[in-house]
């Protein structure tokens, strides 16, 4: 199949590969109104909430995630279920034979394999994710009526820029002139509403947090949930508060803040994320130990100090990809102190259940989903 074979860690950063295959399939994406969703953290989630949002109308509703915890079905979502293997396979069979020869990249097939499902399940509105930045991510391409950014942070600097305007100007040209951009950034804001005004976006700025439960934890789910009703108004969709409460405490995703038993697993995997992550631990007194695997391309140093605060002790590894950090990554955190190198994230795990206490499992979404994969399915 086609994403199972191509390398999921070769990002090839531009818009004419995607455009030539919409292009050559007739634009399948013009069938249904369209959201690109943004921004360094919070993203996933912002989506499932507007996804559960629409849901609750009636509404059919198509949601393309990236990236995923495990496997690659949960990027292709038909209301609120992951599409089945086999209508993915059919798809990929069949596109392949008619844009073999563009070339797209992994995170290229994902978006037009997307665009086709949704398109052929007949949604009303699809959802998209940016994978990376903004103004050449794959999805950039798509016409959206509302776009939304989360958050800036330092994250992808050596794609988007070292600075938080860099990266704010890369994650703003998801806006489109005369159309709504809601976002909840505080950082880089000047930059996005610098940009609005330029190409003549209408500009929502969402600042106070829902007081609802969501079924998602974490200290950032009001802001993102908030961010969520606010595109469900501007698309001209508005629920009663008993079908705003069911949407929002019924929203999930794997990996986020997602407590298993003992064990918490969180795909925080940069700083801010890891931020996040321990502010919820320490509202909770956590005092227990945490299994940590990054990317060679993150701070780890910055996250691994981070999560040293709220816990008694750290197990690191390498994580299952080309992009795991190594030797010296790992040395260097070692040397913080009160840290045990492992050679797997499965060692690592299996160190620190023998201590009888809660564990956190962080650092990737590799990280997370081989761990997840160890609780759910062999265990």
């Amino acid at each position: 199949m086609v994403l199972g074979s191509l390398d999921e860690n070769r990002w090839l950063l531009g818009l004419a590969r995607v455009r030539a295959a919409l292009d050559r399939l007739g634009h399948p994406e013009r069938q249904y109104k369209l959201i690109l969703v943004g921004g360094t953290n919070g993203k996933g989630s912002t989506c499932i909430y507007l996804e559960r949002i629409l849901l609750t109308k009636g509404l059919k509703v198509g949601t393309t995630l990236s990236p995923h915890v495990r496997r690659y079905l949960e990027r292709f979502r038909i209301d609120g279920h992951d599409v089945c293997e086999e209508e993915l396979a059919r798809n990929e069979d069949e596109l392949r034979n008619i844009l073999g020869d563009i070339g797209l990249t992994y995170f290229e097939w994902a978006v037009v394999l997307a665009c086709v499902l949704f398109a052929r399940n007949a949604v009303d509105f699809a959802i998209f994710e940016i994978g990376l930045g903004g103004r050449l991510d794959a999805a950039n391409v798509l016409e959206p009526c509302i776009s939304i950014i989360t958050n800036i942070a330092l994250d992808h600097t050596d794609y988007l820029g070292p600075t938080i305007a860099d990266i704010a100007r890369e994650k703003a040209a998801i806006a489109r002139p005369g159309r709504y951009l809601i976002t909840s950034a505080v950082e880089g804001l000047d930059v996005i509403r610098a940009h609005a005004r330029q190409i003549g976006a209408r500009l929502k700025v969402v600042c106070e947090p829902l007081p609802h439960a969501t079924g998602i934890p974490g200290p950032s789910q009001g802001l993102n949930a908030a961010l969520a009703l606010k595109a469900a108004i501007s698309l001209g969709v508005h629920t009663t508060e008993t079908e705003l409460t069911y949407a929002l405490a019924s929203a999930f995703l794997p990996g986020r803040i997602e407590i298993l038993g003992p064990v918490i697993l969180d795909v925080a995997h940069n700083p801010a994320s890891m931020l996040s992550l321990v502010e919820y631990l320490a509202q909770r007194d956590f005092d227990g130990l945490a299994v940590l695997g990054v990317l060679k391309d993150k701070d780890y140093m910055a996250m691994t100090k981070i999560l040293k605060e709220v816990c008694r002790a750290l197990w690191i590894a390498p994580v299952s990809s080309p992009r795991s950090w190594g030797e010296e990554g790992m040395q260097k955190a070692q040397a913080l102190g009160g840290i045990t190198r492992c050679v797997s994230i499965t060692e690592a795990f299996h160190q620190t259940l023998q201590y009888g206490t809660h564990v956190v499992v962080t650092g990737s979404f590799y990280t997370v989903g081989e761990v997840r994969d160890l609780i759910i399915c062999q265990g």
